[in-house]
């Protein structure tokens, strides 16, 4: 349809410039804010092991987000884009939806093992750290995507209901990604609440 291409380039621009405006509040709140307590262990405590083995659970929130959202809006980014997720990422989404109990299979065997008092995993607080906020991600995108799919159709196939997809969209990508380089960084996410949260639960088990 005509309309149809100049309706998308809108949303992407407009969610970019949300997208940026975001950023830049969150650069200000991340220099204001004092360090997480977690941050004054040693870096040497933190081993090349524990940084890349707390990338794979922030697999879990991307692919509910994916799911959610991005299967609604990726369709009408440039086709490079496209193009690109359906070679890397569109085959986890389609067995992550045609298998939805592998989700809450896989985190109960998170909680099992990171998350609950007497965890059998030796104390390794990075790997802890990033393992629990990616689990409170997971149930924060979960929870976004059963409210946005409660909204009453007309609303989501507008525009504004097509630039909130959008906006929750980059939400998911940005704090994982985030997240993920800062692991693979050995430093800890500042997620403002998000990781606040997740620092208060490891200290209330210690």
């Amino acid at each position: 349809m005509p309309t149809s291409f100049p309706l998308s380039i809108t949303i992407i621009a407009i969610t970019f410039v949300t997208g940026l405006a975001s950023l830049t509040i969150y650069k200000i709140f991340n220099q204001n804010t004092d360090k997480l307590q977690n941050q004054k262990v040693n870096h040497n405590t933190i081993t090349t092991i524990d940084r890349f083995c707390s990338i794979p659970a922030y697999l879990l929130p991307l692919l509910e987000g994916l799911q959610n959202f991005g299967q609604q809006i990726l369709p009408d980014y440039p086709f490079s884009l496209m193009s690109l997720y359906k070679k890397t990422l569109m085959p986890f989404v389609i067995v992550y939806v045609t298998h939805p109990n592998w989700a809450f299979i896989v985190f109960f065997i998170l909680y099992y093992l990171f998350v609950r008092p007497k965890s059998p995993i030796p104390n390794r607080p990075f790997l802890r750290f990033n393992v629990i906020q990616a689990i409170l991600l997971f149930l924060i995108n979960s929870l976004l995507g059963a409210t946005f799919r409660a909204l009453p159709i007309e609303f989501r196939m507008s525009l504004y209901g097509l630039m909130l997809c959008n906006t929750l969209f980059w939400f998911v990508l940005l704090t994982i990604t985030y997240s993920v380089i800062k692991s693979i960084q050995g430093k800890y996410a500042k997620i403002p609440v998000i990781s606040q949260a997740v620092k208060i639960q490891i200290d209330n088990r210690n």
